[in-house]
């Protein structure tokens, strides 16, 4: 991929943005090895039991972090939108594995780069590593100040935060496949209370109880998040 091709087929603010502060700095005899690639919805991006020989940089579409490797457990934990760089936190601290699992969410375009040509440049270039150290340290700020929300939020708040960050998708559905009795340890509370708060989100429309199962579809799950922001404005 030549820059000229990168900034006629990505015009955004947020792809400018991007290309000001980093891909510009894309040495060019390192270009040709630049591929776009276009992944499905559901298709996954990177595994997490290897590590990733290429970074991406995802342009259109949403994607899925996964930790998948905890069976017990729920495990989509974050979505990443454009323009995120996927894949290089391993080369960072130099894992043998990948932190997380990530699937597109939806039909996703995706620029990718062999990893050890992608260390190669960083480390070398100070201000294209001291951009993507920036968007790592306002990620990492983000989730944090999120996770000492959680300590202040009742039990409804709580538990649209966990259905948000934990229910699997399952098609066009997403489900929540862990036992009641594990979702009330998570939001710190007795059963009963537990079942009462879903019982009350479900009257308002924001889940589905199917078999005793959790789930929810594409607008219930924007309900929640409105709900959810509705609670934080008020902390």
């Amino acid at each position: 991929m030549k820059k000229q091709e990168f900034e006629s087929r990505y015009t955004e603010d947020r792809h400018r943005e991007f290309y000001q502060n980093f891909f510009c700095r894309f040495p060019e005899e390192l270009l040709p090895y630049l591929t776009v690639r276009q992944f499905s919805c559901g298709e996954t991006i990177i595994l997490s039991a290897e590590r990733s020989k290429t970074v991406y940089f995802l342009m259109r579409g949403k994607a899925y972090a996964i930790d998948d490797r905890v069976q017990s457990l729920p495990y989509v934990f974050v979505e990443l939108f454009p323009v995120e760089i996927m894949g290089d936190y391993e080369l960072f601290s130099d894992r043998d594995r990948s932190y997380a699992s990530i699937a597109a969410a939806e039909s996703c375009e995706c620029i990718a780069v062999p990893s050890h040509l992608y260390l190669r440049w960083i480390v070398e270039d100070a201000k294209a590593l001291f951009y993507r150290l920036r968007l790592l340290m306002n990620q990492l700020g983000e989730q944090s100040a999120a996770w000492r929300q959680y300590f202040f939020m009742d039990y409804s708040a709580r538990c649209a935060s966990q259905i948000l960050q934990y229910a699997a998708p399952q098609g066009e559905h997403y489900l929540m496949g862990i036992t009641r009795e594990r979702l009330a340890a998570r939001l710190g509370c007795s059963l009963r209370t537990c079942h009462r708060v879903v019982e009350s989100l479900e009257e308002m429309g924001l889940l589905t109880l199917e078999k005793g199962k959790i789930t929810v579809d594409a607008g219930q799950r924007e309900g929640l998040k409105n709900y959810l922001k509705e609670k934080l404005s008020g902390l």
